[in-house]
């Protein structure tokens, strides 16, 4: 008797803690794929970057080739971003693409992304278009930051599902940015400007019971502008309801060399949370903005 009195009172305390250990959101199934950006590679749900509550009056590119390493994964790839400004930049039109990566991922990181093998695998991919449309509501007023709205739509692309490297499911984010900047735009030093973002992202799943993840979007940045180069800083992230890796917050710095209207630029980016990367880039980009961006 009271050996079985023991072991109920056993199994009252272990009970509890075994129910709270269990995620309703991590699918049984090892062959489901977690859509979550920290079990998955870097470009299949990264953090968008922060729209900085200015429309740029003429035609923005940057092209920069970015190197990723993680612990198991390493990737290399070109990335693209445009702004076509309409309607005496009132408006603009937005597309961000990564034509191809390649990555190489060991047989432990294959695993824990449930990736169709589970080993150890290499090869090349094909990303995501982002597309999407900035509205400017405020811009240049005496008292009021700069304002602006943006919504942005992701398509289902990109490939290697398989190997966890795109969701080839569709999301979509919206987002409203203020900020301003101060200086004379004269001189060795030009200004500084701030910025703010708060939005919200949405993704598709592959659970039955939960087919999409909502998150909360977020960040802010300074960027410094001098006549010859700048300096730009920001965190960024978004925090989905699931808990499954799924709250990533990433810090990014960039620096530019100004070459008349282009700039070569390099930059650097880790994640502090639910984002497993650390990288560096280097590229080119044609158009500057008042925040030098």
């Amino acid at each position: 008797m009271s050996r079985l009195l023991l072991k109920l009172v056993f199994l009252m305390f272990i009970c509890p803690f075994g129910l709270k250990a269990q995620n309703k959101y991590f699918p049984g199934d090892p062959h489901i794929l977690i859509t979550s950006p920290r079990y998955l590679g870097p470009n299949a749900l990264p953090v968008p970057l922060l729209h900085k509550a200015y429309i740029p009056g003429k035609f923005y590119w940057s092209g920069l080739y970015e190197y990723y390493s993680g612990r198991g994964d390493k990737t290399h790839d070109f990335n693209m971003h445009f702004i076509v400004p309409v309607a005496n930049g009132r408006i603009g039109l937005e597309f961000k693409y990564v034509p191809v990566e390649f990555f190489s991922m060991d047989s432990a990181v294959s695993l824990l992304r449930r990736t169709q093998s589970g080993e150890a695998v290499a090869g090349h991919s094909f990303g995501d278009i982002y597309f999407g449309t900035m509205i400017q509501l405020i811009k240049d007023h005496d008292f009021l930051p700069d304002l602006a709205v943006a919504m942005s739509c992701r398509t289902a692309s990109g490939t290697q599902r398989a190997n966890a490297r795109y969701v080839d499911t569709p999301g979509y984010y919206i987002d409203a940015a203020i900020g301003d900047s101060y200086g004379a735009d004269k001189g060795y030093f030009r200004h500084i400007r701030w910025y703010a973002e708060l939005g919200f992202y949405c993704w598709q799943t592959y659970l039955n019971n939960y087919p999409q993840n909502d998150a909360l979007l977020f960040g802010c940045g300074i960027d410094f502008d001098f006549k010859s180069f700048f300096i730009n800083q920001s965190i960024r992230g978004y925090s989905g309801y699931m808990n499954n890796g799924d709250q990533p917050l990433v810090y990014r710095a960039d620096l530019g060399f100004k070459m008349g209207e282009a700039a070569f630029v390099v930059g650097y980016e880790r994640g502090l949370n639910d984002y497993p990367f650390q990288s560096i880039r280097a590229g080119f980009q044609i158009g500057l903005t008042p925040n030098g961006d």
